[in-house]
């Protein structure tokens, strides 16, 4: 039997906003559900396993009559569905009145129940959100039924107020592939067997690396499972090391000569260390307006002159300090405790 794995789609959501590209960004997380309905189509694919947040917020009735249609293309797949803790049904939800198309298998409550696909020999288990957090965790209590059924379990969660749990626990809990969302980095958390899809396409800046779907295959043998990345759109850590001589034109220069050389579908969170000048700082504003550049987070030591700090500052509570801390062992830890502690003594 072949599956499609997919989670935190996050339709709805508007990442880089306030970028030129934002407009196309949003776009981006439909067009890639999209891709997978018709890889879905095109390879006769006989389960969609979708881990929860398939939307950014609570669904509007014509998002979901969007959706709908597009599982209406796929009627030899069947569709499980959970909503995650973006997606949570509320009171007033649409999800609750919402009818899918017959091949759409939606799971509507706050406890795990299954759902039995007699014409796959699959038993699919299951919860949605019925708020923004659950810190409890459901998935402990989790017991595959007795019965000659290939068992999937579909969850969402992994930290602390989203239904923690650890991957070993669920290895154990005789499922045959556990597909999970939420975090959005794609991993496998126990190879083939227990997988955190990741995010379709990357939601923030924090979101780096490459992102799609995983395809399975289950069988007699065992499952296996490949990801398959979507281009769209990646962002890419970009750590560059400065020194107080450089300039904001010359790191402009610096950084337009590495952007050039990435694929153009990347786009760029910099991140800055070194030494910084305190007569001539670096314009963070500036940098962060750069094509491509979605964020500039600067971690830059402040060029303090130490000694001359100490002589000012003798028999005040900044010369103490810097005292103390120099008489400490100077490993790194210790040098950028000293040299923020002055700068926040500085600014008081």
């Amino acid at each position: 039997m072949k599956f499609i794995h997919i989670a935190d789609v996050h339709l709805g959501a508007k990442p880089d906003r306030d970028k030129p590209w934002g407009e196309e960004r949003e776009g981006h997380s439909w067009q890639a559900f999209t891709d997978v309905i018709n890889r879905a189509k095109e390879e006769q694919v006989q389960l969609l396993l979708i881990a929860g947040d398939l939307f950014h917020r609570q669904p509007l009735m014509g998002e979901l009559k969007e959706v709908n249609y597009q599982f209406s293309r796929i009627p030899q797949t069947q569709v499980m569905l959970i909503a995650g803790n973006r997606d949570f049904l509320g009171m007033n939800s649409c999800y609750r009145a919402f009818t899918w198309e017959k091949n759409v298998h939606f799971f509507k409550e706050e406890k795990i129940s299954f759902a039995e696909l007699e014409e796959l020999g699959v038993r699919v288990y299951g919860l949605s959100y019925e708020h923004r957090k659950i810190r409890e965790r459901r998935y402990d209590r989790v017991h595959v039924q007795e019965g000659e059924y290939y068992n999937i379990f579909l969850g969402h969660g992994g930290d602390e107020e989203h239904i923690p749990f650890e991957a070993e626990s669920l290895k154990e809990a005789n499922f045959d592939y556990v597909a999970l969302g939420h975090v959005h980095k794609p991993m496998q958390l126990v190879k083939n067997k227990v997988v955190m899809a990741g995010a379709l396409q990357p939601v923030s800046a924090n979101d780096t690396g490459e992102h799609g779907y995983f395809i399975g295959e289950l069988g007699k043998e065992g499952c296996k499972v490949e990801f398959f990345p979507l281009r769209y759109c990646e962002y890419a850590a970009l750590n560059l090391k400065v020194n107080k001589e450089i300039t904001t034109v010359a790191l402009k220069e610096v950084m337009k000569n590495q952007i050039r050389k990435a694929p153009p579908h990347q786009l760029f969170k910099i991140n800055l260390t070194g030494d910084s000048s305190l007569e001539a700082p670096l314009n963070l504003e500036e940098l962060a307006r750069m094509d491509r550049v979605v964020q500039v987070v600067s971690r830059c030591q402040p060029d303090y002159d130490l000694e001359q700090l100490k002589i000012k500052y003798k028999d005040q509570i900044i010369g103490r300090y810097i005292e103390t801390l120099e008489e400490m062992s100077q490993d790194e830890i210790t040098k950028k405790a000293l040299f923020y502690g002055v700068e926040a003594l500085l600014t008081e």
